[in-house]
């Protein structure tokens, strides 16, 4: 119960429902024990050598009376089955929801930190389990429960002896059961989160890497590791179900046991009463045949809910560890527009405490600027760029816009070194989400990246085209011209490019550095550069070295004044004018 007051304080908008259906189950108890009760009259008005007077007391309205009973139980069933499927699944949507709500506004910083693999895990493993395994099974264990208490209740009025010795029996039944059972699942559970996430992981592994396993032929490796979990993950759901399945082959034969005992002693009991004899075995064997498959039911449920609990202790854990409570919604975004410059100053940032990736940063960009970013792996580039794009929060020193503190986002445009294209159209992946949607600006988007009068000449639908339909795909610069072109179509007044002429040819990289120095004047542009020829027309390059700025000037200015720079240009074999 405990965990299931947890569970309700993160999602207590279900709580009520949840008792509501309990409620429900209650009802169907009830119209169990009126099936099983009226089949003792029954017998006994159609054994009674002198009927009595009037319809109410004739066999065929009580038999009719009892058939009705179980048509409404069974429709009662299917509505609440019904409610029920309605209920968890609109429960698993909004705890789904939930997190990946939590994945999307949560701090860049931090739900980088949760491994794809994870998040997938939760999203996906995690999540159904806590309901179809914990949430589902303590409703239908309430149905159970109440049809056993019920039933138990009325042959204790009725037979008492026999029912003490039913109560007894099913009590030391569940009870060897758990003790059998229990410990096994638990330690199975344990191990069940750890490889479905492994599982998720070395799937991720072979085919987000699909390139370069082809490439270094090493198919069977990522294969075998695949499949090594997916077998300890099978394995262990095996043992999970085959577990699940026992109970009604144990229940099944000491029921029968129980039935000739009961009717031993309720044979004993009316010996000389033959009508009385033949009603109450009746009743015995309409009670046991319910009896039999709910205390199955019920071992069934309490076998899958002991065999999740430590999946329910580690999601409660996420919830609390995400603060799951406190997820704000998503809403529309208000940018702030830059109106003159972006100031930092000794700006320091650090993913560990004792760590620094970026120290005592001073640095002015005005709007317009195009500024190059340059240095070795590891010197702090694409933090700084985080850092002035809003993603990370510097530990300390101050980060001014036109002056002042920001309490909204800057409109920037993001171009990755890896662009995704999602499988959708081209004007889809250019609006990626955004509130408006316009085929005008689409066009002009395209166009700008230079990207348009490929997709007329080669695409039979145009923008409304998949590229990965209607074409064998899109080359790696039609890809960054496409990103390029997302970018572009908001309008933002910044555009960050984090490497994103890297991976491109040469030509390639050429049209792209003119589409920016077209750029240049209308947009504030950022730009991470291993190849120094994409930063060779900026305004000014920021030369990071140790996660220090070592020097800020223009691209030939840049060339003598820093040897470190100067090394870099004369490696990249860029021309100049020193």
């Amino acid at each position: 119960m405990k965990r299931l007051r947890t569970f309700f304080k993160y999602f207590k908008n279900n709580k009520s429902a949840f008792y509501k259906y309990s409620c429900l189950s209650f009802l169907v108890g009830i119209l169990e024990l009126f099936g099983v009760a009226l089949t003792y009259p029954f017998i006994m008005k159609l054994l009674d050598k002198e009927p009595a007077e009037g319809w109410m007391n004739s066999p065929l309205i009580i038999g009719v009376g009892i058939i009705v009973l179980f048509l409404l139980k069974n429709a009662v069933m299917i509505l609440y089955s019904y409610l029920q499927a309605r209920f968890t699944k609109n429960v698993e949507a909004e705890i789904n929801l939930s997190f990946m709500r939590y994945f999307l506004s949560s701090p860049y910083q931090i739900s980088a930190k949760i491994p794809l693999a994870k998040k997938e895990n939760i999203l996906g493993f995690i999540i159904p389990n806590i309901i179809s395994n914990y949430i589902l099974r303590l409703l239908n264990l309430n149905v159970n429960f109440f049809i056993f208490f019920l039933i138990s209740l009325f042959l204790v009025i009725k037979f008492p002896i026999a029912t003490i010795i039913t109560l007894l029996f099913a009590a030391f039944l569940i009870a060897v059961q758990n003790y059998i059972f229990k410990p096994r699942l638990l330690k199975i559970s344990e191990k069940l989160s750890r490889t479905s996430a492994l599982y998720t992981q070395r799937g991720n592994e072979a085919i987000l890497n699909i390139k370069s396993v082809k490439v270094s032929h090493n198919e069977k490796f990522f294969f075998d590791n695949y499949q090594s979990a997916i077998y300890n993950f099978f394995k262990i759901g095996q043992e999970t179900l085959f577990l699940s399945t026992i109970p009604p082959y144990i229940t099944e034969p000491f029921i029968i046991i129980l039935l000739f005992v009961l009717l031993s002693v309720i044979s004993i009991e009316n010996f000389s009463q033959p009508e009385k004899l033949v009603a109450s075995f009746a009743v015995i064997v309409s009670a046991i045949f319910r009896l039999s498959p709910t205390i199955a039911r019920i071992q069934v449920n309490l076998n899958g809910i002991n065999s999740i609990l430590p999946l329910v202790d580690e999601f409660l854990d996420l919830c609390k560890n995400f603060n799951i409570t406190q997820v704000k919604e998503l809403e529309p975004v208000d940018y702030y527009h830059m109106q003159s410059k972006i100031e930092l100053k000794n700006i320091n940032f650090g993913y560990e405490k004792d760590k620094l990736t970026l120290k005592n940063i001073n640095l002015t960009i005005n709007k317009g600027d195009f500024i190059g970013i340059a240095g070795l792996s590891g010197a702090g580039k694409t933090t700084l760029a985080d850092v002035i794009s809003g993603l990370l929060i510097p530990s300390d020193g101050e980060f001014l816009v036109d002056g002042k503190i920001l309490t909204k986002p800057l409109h920037i445009g993001y171009i990755p070194q890896e662009f995704s294209v999602i499988n959708a159209t081209i004007k889809e992946n250019v609006i990626f989400g955004s509130a408006k949607c316009n085929d005008e600006d689409v066009i002009n988007a395209l166009k700008k990246a230079q990207l348009y009068d490929f997709i007329e000449q080669n695409l039979k639908d145009g923008i409304n085209s998949n590229p990965f339909v209607d074409s064998a795909g899109l080359s790696q610069g039609q890809k960054q011209r496409l990103a390029l072109a997302r970018a572009l179509y908001s309008n933002p007044d910044i555009l960050i490019l984090d490497e994103a002429t890297s991976s491109l040819d040469l030509k390639t990289e050429d049209e792209i550095c003119h589409i920016l120095n077209a750029l240049k004047g209308d947009k504030t542009i950022i730009a991470i550069a291993h190849r120094l020829s994409t930063i060779k027309s900026a305004d000014k390059i920021v030369f990071m070295k140790n996660a220090e700025i070592s020097d800020i000037a223009a691209f030939d200015e840049l060339i003598i004044k820093n040897n470190d720079f100067k090394e870099l240009v004369d490696l990249s074999n860029i021309k100049s004018e020193y």
